[in-house]
């Protein structure tokens, strides 16, 4: 996943920002720890939020911290969330997800793309074997991963212009993968919630990258609809969000409840700023 799932900082009180860095440095921890240093490349804000809705999720979690060092903060021990099974959970579908991305970056018409998939392949390819020793649920999120990059692979390659049909890979993957977290009684709600994340994933990464797209001429199914799809893309944006939170709405959270309802309702809106401003001349209100 691309990072655009992450809480609004400034709304967040100081202790819910400590919570949501120990996760964050939990889930670097794992990674490393479980798969190598090459894993923590593949460290972002969609796979820490992952972690905390799978916790918040389940009541019978009693998350442990510990201080700990952190090559990124050599000076001052960390705090950060010990090992269980949302952080596992997200750390092997990080791996999965990884492998292929870099797989079908193979088969990239961009050479330096296709230089540096090469390059990492191998311990994506090591880290998936191990991640798919864990059983079931890994195999699970494999099988979606496999299946979402083929789609998307065949929606590319016949150039589709709608950008809900292209985006339906990524929100059926979400969709599957996000029930993983919850149980017989929400998991309607949660196919419902993961595939609007999905949607909104894949057309925050579209529209951010629209403009690198088309110098070098790169499929992006918004090229095709110039400005008027842009300004439509925003709207689809907004209107995902707000289910979003009615979806959220309907799910009992327990622990980090704050720190989830902050991501859906707040930071998802500051990206979709972030990104239109960015392509209006601003960046935060500011010139750039």
């Amino acid at each position: 996943m691309f990072g655009y799932i992450k809480p609004f900082r400034p709304e967040l009180k100081i202790r819910e920002a400590e919570d949501y860095k120990a996760v964050y440095c939990g889930l670097c921890k794992e990674l490393g720890r479980s798969y190598g240093i090459f894993a923590r490349m593949t460290l972002s804000y969609d796979f820490a939020f992952m972690a905390m809705l799978f916790m918040s999720l389940d009541k019978n979690s009693c998350p442990s911290f510990e201080k700990c060092s952190c090559i990124a903060h050599p000076f001052k021990k960390q705090c950060r969330c010990l090992g269980n099974r949302a952080i596992s959970l997200s750390a092997r579908a990080a791996m999965i997800l990884t492998y292929y991305k870099l797989k079908d970056d193979l088969s990239d018409k961009g050479f330096f793309k296709k230089i540096a998939a090469a390059v990492l392949f191998p311990f994506a390819a090591s880290a998936r074997k191990k991640a798919l020793s864990f059983g079931e649920e890994a195999i699970f999120i494999d099988s979606a991963a496999a299946e979402m990059i083929a789609e998307q692979r065949v929606l590319e390659e016949r150039k589709t212009p709608l950008p809900d049909e292209a985006a339906e890979p990524t929100a059926k993957f979400l969709s599957r993968i996000i029930t993983l977290g919850g149980n017989s009684e929400n998991e309607r709600i949660l196919e419902r919630f993961g595939y609007l994340l999905g949607r909104y994933i894949y057309l925050c990464d579209a529209l951010d990258d629209l403009e690198d797209d088309i110098k070098k001429e790169n499929y992006n199914p918004f090229i095709f609809g110039g400005e008027k799809a842009v300004l439509e893309a925003k709207s689809a944006l907004f209107l995902t969000t707000a289910e979003l939170f009615d979806d959220l709405e309907l799910l009992e959270l327990d622990k980090y409840s704050e720190i989830v309802e902050n991501t859906i309702d707040l930071g998802l809106k500051a990206e979709i700023e972030r990104i239109i401003n960015k392509k209006g001349g601003t960046e935060n209100g500011k010139s750039i």
